[in-house]
């Protein structure tokens, strides 16, 4: 009997039509644009959703992406900013500063002759286009991100600016023309505001302020006088308000707030507004992330009447996409999470809008690219986007792949160095659910070791200073009773699973300091003590199969000497090893790519190419033939057939968080590999129909701290 974790691979590798394989790539527009902060708008006139952004650091100006109305954009036009020095790269404010019904842009910075500060409109020629810049000279430093807004705030129907200083908050008032008056000048009293939001918050036809930032992270309010100043601010709540987004949320006609908190945990408070300026309700959300970005999109996703939340939020360096869904009282409800395909921290934005005219609002962000990545939507809240599972197990040696409750698709355990402690239960639509168990192994196999038919886990352990091997049965809902330690006293690195004396019982074989061991399995889910057998390597990377044809299983490791294969007695001993020229260290896969009846080898090591070693039959192999991954280091790898022609594919993760799949011919050999983006580091890699479309999928857990899941298209 082999291992259940073979049996189920098997059945994946059956899996036969002639589909092609394609896992989803964002599609990419203006790559290489380099865009900064960015933000929505119909720029010339024509109903489709453009891109403004501020673009460079030794060349700044603006750059526009206009919308082709099919989901994607044109080639970018570039206006160079000539008589500002180092404009403020936080914010994009857009407006129609001299009422001529084209969309214009204020920038921050230092005249070039003066050095003096200055707010700067470029006027906009209505096709994506700007005019040199219009300067009036403020007395204050660039504001940061967040802490300037465009309105009318003294009723006169021209554009003013507020800006949030020392203390105070700033009016510049529009004269019509792109330029301003003298500043209106509002104390805030001992607070400091980084963030405000415009908004009649009061009804009375007079925009007010809602200001965020100060003491303790209070958000409050200031009244408008409707005169360009404002009363004295008042508290309407603590904690948060590092970003504001004023809208109306509920169905009482007044306008709400929501609020972010950017460090950890990133958490959004929504506050719902009583019609006063104050607010009666708050509730705040917890996001999956560690950080959260300025980038918060108020949008009804899912085309239900009522504005829904899209953010961005980091694990390290790579960020994801969270989705809260309203319940249509101002409440809501967390949705799915999607990899963002981004390398770039910060991103520079991400807007919610109709991109491609199907009257479903669809995603754009900012990726590593340094251009636009689009994630249509589907119209109910989700989008055509790779799956995101945070919070689960971390990331490390491995996926394990299997269905440990009754449900018609796959689910995963992390097989990684550390405590096991959680499940990812498939959901049955490529994303998982999080579940914790108790069973402390490091790391895991997965097999059916008292033969209930459920799956169990076993694996080293080193709890409590006991060392050996830990074996956790599974109840089938999910959760594990532990059998008890075997092989005590002997440390061991990794386990795997299979049928060693040909009993149709699973044992265990595992690598340790002076090689390897068998644990003969009892079936019952206890195994006999460790027979050793030594080897020239410690704690190696092992592989089984069957290498010479003879019905029993043989050992297969890396060694400073080559690729060794220990030949199986049947009975848990080994012949002296045959050693094949071969990488000295790496993963290895036993699978037979050329159909010839003989177990072949692909071993990747970290950094270094894929190796294919083409099996005789008798325990050795052919030289390697190597095959380069595009332009970084290799760090995992995994076989399978993923465009379902009958020919086993080679799917190898990198460190520059891509996935590269090398379709083979089934000759042993391999194309030009085909790259799908993960956007962190990858550090495992399993397959299994993740969605029940009888498709293999890929799920892949990255350096970021979560799992990424490829659907097959």
């Amino acid at each position: 009997m082999r291992s259940t974790v073979l049996a189920l691979a098997a059945a994946l590798l059956a899996l036969a039509s002639g589909a092609q394989a394609q896992f989803l790539n964002l599609p990419q527009y203006d790559n290489g644009a380099n865009l900064g902060p960015f933000v929505q708008a119909d720029i010339n006139g024509d109903g489709k959703v453009d891109i403004v952004s501020l673009t460079g650091s030794t060349s700044p100006g603006i750059t526009v992406l206009l919308g082709n109305g099919t989901g994607g954009f044109g080639a970018p036009i570039h206006t160079t900013i000539s008589g500002v020095d180092g404009p403020f790269l936080g914010q994009v404010l857009l407006d129609d500063f001299n009422g001529d019904g084209h969309l214009d842009v204020a920038v921050y910075g230092k005249d070039h002759v003066t050095s003096q500060n200055v707010i700067a409109v470029m006027l906009g020629n209505g096709d994506g286009t700007f005019q040199t810049e219009k300067e009036t000279i403020v007395g204050m430093n660039p504001p940061s991100a967040c802490t300037a807004a465009a309105g009318d705030f003294n009723g006169d129907g021209k554009v003013d600016l507020a800006l949030t200083g020392l203390r105070s908050v700033v009016v510049l008032p529009g004269k019509g023309d792109g330029t301003f008056s003298a500043p209106l000048t509002t104390s805030t009293g001992t607070s400091s505001f980084s963030c405000l939001a415009p908004g009649d918050f009061n009804n009375d036809k007079k925009l007010d302020l809602a200001v965020a930032g100060g003491t303790a992270g209070t958000i409050g309010v200031m009244l408008g006088n409707g005169d360009g100043t404002f009363q004295s601010p008042f508290v309407a709540a603590r904690g948060g308000g590092e970003q504001l987004v004023a809208a109306q949320l509920n169905a009482d006609d007044n306008l709400d707030l929501v609020s972010t908190q950017f460090n950890s945990p990133a958490s959004v408070t929504v506050l719902l507004g009583d019609g006063t300026g104050h607010f009666s309700t708050s509730h705040t959300y917890n996001a999956q992330g560690t950080e959260l970005f300025r980038t918060l999109a108020v949008q009804d996703l899912n085309g239900d009447g009522h504005p829904d939340l899209a953010f961005l939020t980091s694990f390290g360096t790579s960020p994801i996409i969270n989705i809260f869904l309203n319940n249509g009282d101002g409440s809501f409800t967390a949705g799915k999470i999607y990899n963002s395909d981004g390398l770039r921290v910060p991103i520079p934005g991400l807007l919610a809008a109709d991109l491609n005219g199907d009257q479903k609002v669809d995603l754009a962000i900012g990726n590593g690219a340094g251009g636009i990545s689009v994630l249509l939507g589907n119209g109910n809240g989700t989008f055509q986007g790779n799956f995101a599972v945070a919070g689960g197990p971390a990331p490390g040696f491995g996926l394990g792949v299997g269905k440990f409750i009754s449900s018609p698709t796959f689910d995963l355990v992390d097989v990684a160095p550390g405590s096991v402690d959680q499940l990812l239960l498939g959901n049955g639509d490529g994303t998982f659910t999080v579940k914790n168990t108790d069973c402390e192994v490091e790391p895991a196999t997965i097999g059916d070791f008292n033969k209930d038919g459920k799956l169990d886990l076993a694996g080293p352990t080193q709890v409590a200073g006991v060392q050996g091997i830990v074996v956790c049965l599974g109840n089938g809902d999910g959760t594990f009773a532990a059998s008890g330690v075997f092989d005590q006293g002997v440390t061991h690195h990794l386990a795997l699973a299979g049928d060693f004396n040909n009993d149709g019982k699973l044992d265990l074989v595992a690598s340790d300091h002076g090689g390897f061991s068998i644990l003969l399995g009892n079936g019952d889910g206890t195994f006999q003590n460790g027979i050793p057998t030594a080897a020239n390597a410690t704690f190696p990377l092992l592989g089984f199969g069957d290498f010479n044809n003879d019905g029993k299983l043989d050992v297969v490791m890396p060694t400073a000497s080559g690729i060794a294969v220990f030949l199986g007695k049947g009975d848990g001993t080994f012949e002296a090893p045959l050693v094949s020229p071969g990488p000295m260290s790496g993963i290895i896969a036993a699978v037979d790519l050329n159909k010839d009846g003989k177990k072949d080898l692909v071993i990747v090591g970290t950094g270094g190419p894929l190796n294919v070693m083409l099996g005789k039959g008798d325990g050795t192999f052919q030289a390697p033939v190597q095959y380069t991954v595009p332009g970084s280091s290799t760090t995992r790898a995994l076989i399978a057939d993923f465009n379902l022609d009958g020919k086993l594919d080679a799917a190898v993760g990198t460190s520059n968080g891509t996935v590269y799949v090398f379709f083979g011919d089934g000759t042993g050999k391999f194309s030009t590999p085909t790259a799908f983006r993960t956007g962190s580091q990858v550090n495992a890699l399993a397959t299994g129909d993740f969605n029940g479309d009888k498709k293999p999928d890929l799920a892949v857990a990255v350096q970021a701290g979560y799992v990424v899941t490829l659907l097959h298209q």
